[in-house]
């Protein structure tokens, strides 16, 4: 469950939350911030630093995420309707059941995500090189099973 405190801070000013974020891997690298469930809808959330946060569930629907920090970050189910991911790093994150629906991900690179299959991609504006990287890891969930000896 999201920490009140630090989703009133994002909502408020994400340099601030950015330099406690510092501070606090600082301390703890392997620490995990949970934002689960959080609504940021409609926030500005520009270079953001979400490095393997936990946002599952969260709504950053018509949200403002361009240049955000997300690798790692763990969206299953977490709502980015309308979302502008423009140059937005995703790499190495978990988008299992994640819905990118009309989302602007120019620049987006898609190398290393999870989940890819199963997140909706509906009349989100893709570039073709990560449509490629969607359409092979939808492909290779479809693939049968090798049959077992």
């Amino acid at each position: 469950m999201a920490n009140k405190m630090l989703v009133d801070m994002i909502k408020r000013s994400v340099v601030k939350f950015n330099a406690w974020r510092a501070k606090e891997r600082g301390r703890n690298p392997e620490a995990v911030i949970d934002l689960s469930g959080a609504d940021l809808s409609c926030c500005k959330l520009d270079g953001i630093d979400f490095f393997k946060c936990v946002l599952e569930h969260a709504s950053l629907k018509n949200a403002s995420l361009v240049k955000a920090n997300l690798m790692g970050a763990s969206l299953t189910d977490t709502v980015l309707i309308a979302a502008n991911l423009t140059d937005a790093q995703i790499m190495g994150a978990c988008v299992a059941s994640a819905d990118f629906t009309d989302a602007d991900l120019t620049g987006v690179t898609l190398r290393g995500v999870e989940g890819l299959e199963t997140a909706c991609f509906n009349g989100a504006f893709v570039e073709p090189k990560a449509q490629q990287v969607i359409l092979a890891a939808v492909a290779e969930s479809m693939r049968d099973p090798e049959p077992r000896e």
